[in-house]
């Protein structure tokens, strides 16, 4: 009988169960109509991928000390000076351990409920058997990321993740929105993954000619998260090499996390399924940025500079997407800029040195903010627009969504005791305990403390637009309810993960599990009067934003601002999204146009001019000697003799002068 202890060496199941998923319902899936087109065959396997992730979890909990790390060698290169020093080993496997556990729970629990949920939602949908092939592999790529054990396999899981994306935010790909969306996703998520491959090399190359016999590249880059990690403070210190390595690490999670200035696919991401933005752009492949950031904060290390960049982009990006959110009118994309902003904190959290704090919050956030859209897709499932100005009333006949919007939306805005209180106040406290040795975190520490007013204002702005009033604001809007079963059933499993995720920090275990996934970094941030004072303060602002979307949105209220208002500009610049896809629109048009068509001028006619002359050229000395050819015997006869004159010539007259020049013998 097999122990908890031992499925830790089993952990390939999952992303395996979800391969299987992929294959037999995107081959078989249109022949399995009584089985929805395959939609119950995929929440089948999704469901024992959960099974298994949740023991993986469960006995990780019981033993977070524990680490268990399968791998095979795919080759192996001796050492070479100047070389390979050490020698290196290309590596599979699998890594279990506190983080990976955690992530694992997050991505099967969140998977299992979503594809469950998608039994409803996309009941009517054409393309279903590719649909549920699609999120298959998704759950297959992310979950064999986050147990990958070396950055060889993390970057082509990583990569699949994107391929997965691009194909579930193109679903309705006949909309050019949906095909414009998808391709923009991906071209802008490959910036960051150029990024993160070159720090791959970067990394690579420093530790493969400086690392320690047996270290890290020796291994084919497995993390051995058990151990004291290669702090880059011990390997270099402030090393230009090591500081560019980490930026570009840090434009790789930019792109897939959506942070500032790579963030400008995820709103458009929304023309995908509600279902898609639930699992894909809320709780895992955004996630995974993050995960990239804290796996390489842990086992590597930043250099400070390299941590002022990280504090920089997340403590920006969570005030930057949170102004967007305020007013903008469509529901679904004012959630996602919320996840943006959410993972700003995250981001925060590692550059300020404290990695498993924002791991928690991914933790936390992961199931409120999956909860939240799909809240958001049973709204628009029964009245079938996204638009919230054209909702209200919905709370009536809607009232288990309603309930669940707003237990997502207390959580996201740090009410305590919901989820996001304890995690989100974390991060402030320890970027907060940074901050006298780090005076520069300072604006970046305001700007987030000032986003939480935001995300409590805007949250509750969409949920007294679309459930308080008497009716619906457009009447042509038909009636709305509820939604069957399967749509139900994760709303309130969510919304129990939304309340009681965050307590889990009060389990010892959970702390221990944290604890021993920072490894030599597991230092937890010391609490005292100044945090309880950061923490009320944060509780008094979230309140504040609450209120004062009462006041303008309450009860049906549609707050209008006046087209001569002096805040008219600011507005339009919001809803224009700072005129960022406009700005990257421009340089994709007059930039790399440009660039191109140069690169197409030296093609056509410097490259190719040049080959086509040479051929040109020969092809006509070929025709010219070709007319000499006559055939007539007397011609080449007379080119015999011509050819003896020439000949004599030489050596009777130019010979006699060469030697005479140059000398001989």
């Amino acid at each position: 009988m097999v122990s908890l202890a031992d499925l830790f060496g089993y952990a390939f199941l999952v992303p395996l169960l979800m391969v299987l998923s992929f294959v037999i319902v995107g081959l078989a899936g249109t022949r399995l109509k009584r089985f929805e087109w395959g939609g119950w065959l995929a929440v089948g396997f999704a469901g024992a991928a959960l099974v298994v992730g949740v023991l993986i979890a469960a006995a990780e909990l019981m033993d977070p000390s524990r680490y268990t790390n399968v791998q095979f060698t795919w080759f192996h290169l001796p050492a070479a000076p100047g070389v390979f020093p050490n020698g290196f080993s290309l590596v599979a496997g699998t890594l279990v351990d506190p983080i990976s556990a955690l992530m694992l729970l997050v991505v099967t629990v969140v998977g299992f409920l979503v594809m469950l949920y998608s039994i409803g939602y996309m009941h009517h949908d054409h393309g279903l058997p590719r649909y549920y092939a699609e999120l298959s592999l998704f759950l297959a790529a992310m979950s064999g990321l986050v147990i990958a054990n070396n950055l060889f396999e993390f970057f082509l899981f990583w990569e699949l993740v994107g391929v997965c994306s691009y194909f579930l935010i193109g679903f309705y790909y006949e909309k050019p929105s949906a095909s414009s969306a998808a391709k923009e996703a991906f071209l802008v998520t490959r910036v960051g993954d150029v990024m993160f491959l070159l720090g791959i090399f970067i990394y690579f190359y420093y530790y493969a000619t400086t690392g320690p016999s047996g270290g890290w590249a020796a291994n084919g880059f497995v993390f051995v998260r058990g151990t004291t990690p290669f702090l880059a403070g011990a390997m270099g210190g402030q090393s230009t090499v090591l500081t560019v390595a980490g930026i570009m690490i840090l434009g790789g999670a930019a792109g897939k996390s959506a942070q500032f200035p790579l963030h400008v696919w995820l709103p458009d991401a929304m023309e995908g399924p509600t279902t898609v933005s639930a699992l894909i752009h809320a709780a895992t492949m955004v996630a995974a940025g993050v995960y990239l950031l804290a796996v390489t904060s842990l086992f590597i290390g930043f250099t400070s500079t390299d941590q002022l960049a990280i504090v920089a982009v997340g403590g920006f990006t969570t005030f930057f997407a949170a102004t967007m959110a305020v007013v903008h009118p469509d529901i679904k994309r004012v959630i996602a800029y919320s996840t943006i902003s959410q993972l700003g904190y995250m981001v925060l959290a590692v550059g300020a040195g404290f990695a498993m704090v924002g791991l928690f919050h991914l933790f936390t956030h992961a199931f409120f903010k999956a909860l939240l859209f799909l809240a958001a897709g049973s709204v628009i499932h029964a009245v079938g627009t996204q638009d919230l100005f054209k909702m209200g009333g919905l709370r009536k006949s809607m009232r288990v969504t309603a309930a669940a919007f707003a237990i997502g939306g207390l959580a996201l805005a740090g009410i305590p005791p919901f989820a996001g209180f304890w995690s989100k106040d974390d991060v402030l406290s320890a970027v907060y305990s940074q901050l006298p040795s780090h005076p520069a975190y300072w604006p970046f520490f305001v700007l987030a403390v000032a986003a939480v007013f935001l995300t409590a204002y805007y949250i509750f702005r969409a949920w007294f637009l679309a459930f308080s009033g008497d009716k619906p604001r457009d009447p042509t809007l038909p009636h709305a309810h509820e939604g069957p079963w399967v749509m139900q059933v994760p709303l309130v499993v969510l919304s129990a993960f939304a309340v009681g995720a965050g307590l889990f920090i009060f389990w010892p275990n959970f702390q221990g599990l944290l604890l021993h996934g920072a490894g030599a970094a597991g230092i937890p941030p010391v609490y005292g009067p100044a945090d309880l004072a950061l923490s009320a303060t944060s509780v008094f602002l979230g309140v504040a934003g609450i209120g004062l979307a009462w006041a303008l949105w309450g009860h049906g209220k549609v707050f209008v601002l006046a087209d001569s208002s002096p805040v008219q500009p600011l507005r339009r610049l919001l809803l224009n999204r700072y005129y960022f896809k406009v700005g990257f629109d421009w340089i994709g048009a007059k930039g790399v146009y440009t660039v191109a068509r140069a690169a197409d001028f030296v093609d056509r006619f410097v490259i190719d001019g040049t080959v086509h002359g040479f051929e040109r050229m020969f092809a006509e000395l070929s025709d010219r000697l070709r007319r000499i050819q006559t055939g007539v015997v007397s011609d080449y006869a007379a080119y015999v003799v011509a050819g003896l004159i020439a000949v004599f010539v030489l050596l009777l007259f130019v010979a006699p002068y060469l030697v005479a020049k140059f000398g001989g013998g």
